[in-house]
């Protein structure tokens, strides 16, 4: 978590897991969410939504408490039973208006036909229960201004709300990912009873500043002080954007988590197995890897790296030679120890300041390794524990670039390190010691 603030607060352990001890003194947050974490489903493509949705290996998962369902327009009858199957199997329901031929459209009578959707279904879709309005899924460019983002939403939202009282869930523009349109469109929403929805993945890009995702493009939604959650993450194995810190972040933040996605994908990021594609009325289903890389973050299990064999396969980066050892390129590389020259992925122009930690999580008694990423001023380094406790603090030289800390007398458990320099630039990072 990337903290840039004047003061940094001290607080008690609230999550079992991973909790941030540290938050930005002058910066609001996003509101807690009563929405719960969950996985999303697209059923609408196959077999005419006939699909048998797996409830029973789901159960097997108690981190996933809630469904986003993915609903195309031409299935609502369909979509009536899984959301009362999703019901009957106890687990929280949003539904989400998805038309695949408009996703990313600027044109606001797209998200008009939405709301008329929604007028036109709402009744039969919650005789089979509650279900909380996602209002269209990805509506919005990156080319859209704030203004017309609010004020296509401030129409639509007004046709929804005689029939439906709750909070409202609306999607970044941008596929998810322009945060900072969003945030600049929420002075001129009149109906503030909306929660913000991001989408993250490997791929994510800030086009206005030709990056990737990062931590930045959450921090323009904390300052609205809006409600947000992720609709949508994975781990797309093509992109930059370091999406598993991002996903940390949001976690430690309280922001409900919607992993990408238990069946209907179609691009092989399906939690389970067979694929609708290939068999819609399977009576048995097998996790596949995404299951795992998925329920760890809805736990809040942190990021850390484990070591290939051969270097090949999970790249994010260039690719390079394996010489087993933890370098700055595994920023780019989660799965890979990898060496070489690598310049032109880390110019300071283009990546953030940042706190590099290995490895993570680190083995009582063995050395932890913090490498100070585009940092070259004075400053200090301290270590809280989870009750926000100062148990170590070490100051840095200018330019200095790794610190190397032995973990003999560390207890197990949840560690967090801040950074602060002369000009008051603060970062912070968790680590775990087993």
């Amino acid at each position: 978590m990337i903290i840039k603030s004047h003061h940094i607060f001290q607080l008690s352990i609230q999550r079992t897991i991973l909790f941030a001890v540290l938050l930005m003194a002058n910066t609001s947050f996003c509101q807690i969410s009563q929405i719960k974490n969950g996985v999303n489903i697209q059923a609408s493509y196959y077999n005419g939504g006939r699909v048998n949705l797996g409830w029973e290996l789901m159960k097997e998962y108690p981190e996933i408490e809630a469904v986003r369902i993915e609903i195309e327009p031409f299935i609502a009858h369909q979509a009536a039973r899984w959301i009362r199957e999703a019901h009957e199997n106890g687990y929280q329901v949003i539904a989400t208006y998805h038309d695949s031929q408009k996703l990313g459209s600027d044109d606001p009578q797209e998200l008009l036909n939405a709301a008329h959707w929604w007028e036109d279904n709402y009744q039969n879709l919650t005789s089979s229960g509650p279900i909380i309005i996602n209002l269209m899924n990805e509506w919005g460019s990156h080319d859209i201004s704030p203004q017309n983002y609010a004020d296509a939403y401030n129409e639509a939202i007004g046709i929804i709300r005689p029939f439906y009282p709750g909070k409202i869930i609306i999607d970044a523009p941008g596929w998810g990912q322009a945060t900072k349109i969003a945030a600049d469109a929420y002075p001129f929403l009149t109906d503030k009873e909306i929660i913000y929805s991001i989408h993250v993945y490997t791929s994510a890009f800030n086009i206005e500043q030709n990056r990737w995702l990062s931590h930045e493009d959450l921090s323009y939604l904390d300052a609205t002080g809006a409600e947000c959650m992720v609709g949508e993450f994975c781990d797309t194995a093509t992109g930059g954007a370091d999406w598993c810190s991002i996903i940390d972040e949001c976690y430690v933040n309280d922001w409900p988590l919607f992993g990408w996605a238990w069946n209907g994908d179609g691009r092989n990021m399906n939690m389970i197995q067979p694929d609708w594609t290939d068999n819609p009325r399977a009576t048995e289903y097998q996790p596949t890897n995404f299951m795992k890389i998925i329920t760890d973050k809805l736990r809040g299990v942190p990021c850390y790296t484990e070591a290939d064999e051969d270097c090949t396969g999970d790249l994010i980066g260039e690719k390079c030679d394996d010489g087993n050892q933890y370098t700055v390129n595994d920023r780019f590389n989660d799965f890979c120890h990898c060496t070489g020259n690598f310049t032109s992925l880390y110019e300071s122009s283009s990546l953030d300041q940042n706190l590099l930690i290995y490895p993570n999580p680190v083995t009582k008694g063995q050395e932890i390794d913090i490498e100070l990423f585009n940092l070259s001023a004075r400053g200090q380094i301290n270590i809280y524990n989870s009750l926000g406790q100062i148990i170590k603090h070490i100051p840095t030289t200018h330019n200095q670039e790794k610190i190397s800390i032995n973990t003999s007398l560390f207890s197990s458990g949840i560690y967090w390190i801040s950074y602060q320099d002369v000009a008051d630039f603060n970062l912070a990072k968790a680590f775990v010691v087993n």
